[in-house]
């Protein structure tokens, strides 16, 4: 299949490469980032990265209980930042991930082709938008380099009247912290559970354009790029409509596992760093960000009650089973999260 995107849209219906078509995820993520500045060069932060990675690495390897081992530090543009995470991702066993075989008209055949899509939508949302894993707390899971989204990265930081070698310290580590959780595969493989539920917008929208599609049909491989309005503006609310209060425990805890990581810094910062409320966003994302923040404050009270009722169960533990990731009227009344986790069946 060649790498150019339009040929990979026209053989879509035809294509059954695997779980995943992998290279299908690649070029839309490279689509949706084409526009943006790719020379890091026009960069004017003269901070030194490796050197405070190194200092990360350090204190990591202090701990009775070190997070993951990370080999290096990857300062990337936002193409290469999607690209980055969609190789996180590599090791998921997608088999059961089936999306086609259940609409009015067959696309069995390329079912690896709209899980690339999905993919592909969300690596390049996340690049465009996003300084990094901890904005929307997406945890991702495997990954022997942390890799900086450099140009939003060094953004966030100029947002704010501090120090800057402190504030790229916080970030940074609030970044390690996210992808070191990884190892909790929970947390992505629920953000697929609503991956999959999503999917009926995305079906329709191909079965607009044909009741019976047919590649052939399509004089110019280009008809059906644009005929598919979610490779161009993913609706991205209707990936994650019930999943905005997990991602703000998500968030929470990677703070508070990174103020404990980070003892010797302000916790102030770090959470001056995470407050979606302090800095507008850009548009496009405004509303994504304040449907999770929405949710900031009855996280981290969620926590705390973990910790105030000594609850059976740690944060982690909630990392580590999809049945106790708290819902969203679970994190305002966590006892009725409690009911449902602890009591013993009837």
């Amino acid at each position: 299949m060649s790498d150019d995107i339009f040929s990979q849209l026209f053989n879509l219906f035809n294509n059954d490469d695997g779980d995943v078509n992998w290279n299908l995820a690649s070029q839309i993520n490279n689509h949706i980032n084409k526009d943006h500045e790719e020379n890091l060069l026009f960069s004017n932060s003269e901070m030194n990265y490796e050197e405070i990675f190194r200092a990360i690495q350090l204190n990591n390897q202090s701990l009775d209980n070190p997070y993951q081992e990370l080999n290096k530090v990857e300062m990337l543009n936002p193409k290469e930042y999607g690209n980055w995470f969609l190789e996180t991702i590599k090791h998921f066993d997608f088999t059961d991930f089936n999306i086609a075989n259940s609409t009015p008209f067959n696309l069995g055949g390329a079912q690896s082709s709209l899980i690339g899509m999905q993919l592909g939508n969300i690596a390049g949302f996340l690049s465009k938008n996003t300084w990094g894993l901890s904005h929307f707390g997406i945890i991702l899971p495997k990954s022997s380099s942390l890799g900086i989204n450099k140009l939003n990265f060094e953004s966030r930081i100029s947002k704010f009247e501090i120090e800057e070698k402190e504030a790229t310290m916080a970030l940074m580590s609030l970044e390690f912290i996210a992808l070191s959780l990884g190892k909790y595969n929970t947390p992505f493989s629920f953000v697929l559970e609503q991956m999959k539920k999503s999917n009926e917008s995305l079906i329709e929208s191909l079965g607009d354009l044909k009741p019976d599609i047919d590649p052939s049909s399509f004089s110019n491989p280009e008809e059906i790029f644009s005929n598919m309005p979610e490779l161009n503006n993913l609706n991205f609310d209707s990936i994650f409509d019930s999943i905005f209060a997990p991602l703000s425990f998500y968030r929470q805890v990677i703070k508070t596992q990174t103020k404990e990581f980070l003892d010797y810094l302000d916790p102030s910062v770090i959470d001056l760093i995470m407050d979606l409320d302090l800095v507008a966003a850009d548009e496009g994302i405004n509303d994504f960000e304040i449907k999770i923040s929405n949710y900031d404050d009855k996280s981290q009270n969620f926590i705390n009650y973990l910790v105030e009722s000594e609850s059976q169960f740690t944060t982690l533990d909630i990392l580590s089973d999809i049945n106790l990731i708290p819902t969203a009227s679970e994190i305002e009344d966590p006892i009725s999260w409690a009911a449902r986790t602890s009591l013993p069946p009837i």
